[in-house]
């Protein structure tokens, strides 16, 4: 039988954004999957048909983007992202713990900034319908779309980080 106390089950918020970042996560894989399927068409069409496509660039770019902004919430939750540690070990308990909050805090308010600012300009694309400059003209809100989506969730993933780290000491205090 142990002795340490147990943290209390995830609250209802937490799955719900674990389940967002997870999503997301598969989402991003299945960018990948279709950079990897748009460059062997290309390849398939260029160099067996003699007949190139004029659309696996301009959509590998569009994947690649989502890739990246649809997985960027999973890197933040699992601490993957880059991260500067010359102070980590080498502060007295307290101070590295608020220096941990305050650098979250930090992050989480410039990723939710930039997801502002992305979501506002995806709204603007939205509602003025304006497309990308390619062979293939898609609505460029479909390719901003993934960079609101990266942004705003990872400033919620370092939010929940956060509270987690205050639950967390709060606990060990007891």
């Amino acid at each position: 039988m142990t002795t340490e106390p147990q943290a209390p089950p995830p609250s209802r918020a937490w799955r719900l954004l674990d389940l967002v970042v997870g999503l997301g996560a598969w989402a991003g894989a299945l960018c990948v999957t279709g950079i990897l399927v748009s460059y062997s068409i290309e390849v398939f069409m260029r160099y067996l048909l003699n007949a190139p496509t004029s659309w696996a660039s301009d959509f590998v770019k569009y994947f690649l983007c989502g890739a990246v902004f649809l997985a960027m919430p999973q890197l933040t939750r699992e601490g993957a992202h880059v991260s500067v540690t010359v102070f980590k070990g080498k502060l007295p308990a307290r101070s590295e713990a608020l220096a941990a909050r305050l650098g979250l805090l930090i992050s989480a308010a410039v990723c939710l900034l930039v997801g502002w600012l992305a979501l506002e300009q995806t709204i603007y694309n939205f509602s003025r319908g304006i497309d990308t400059m390619s062979l293939i003209a898609i609505p460029k809100w479909i390719v901003a779309a993934p960079i609101t989506f990266g942004f705003v969730v990872s400033g919620l993933v370092l939010l929940a980080q956060v509270l987690r780290l205050d639950a967390a000491i709060t606990e060990a205090a007891r």
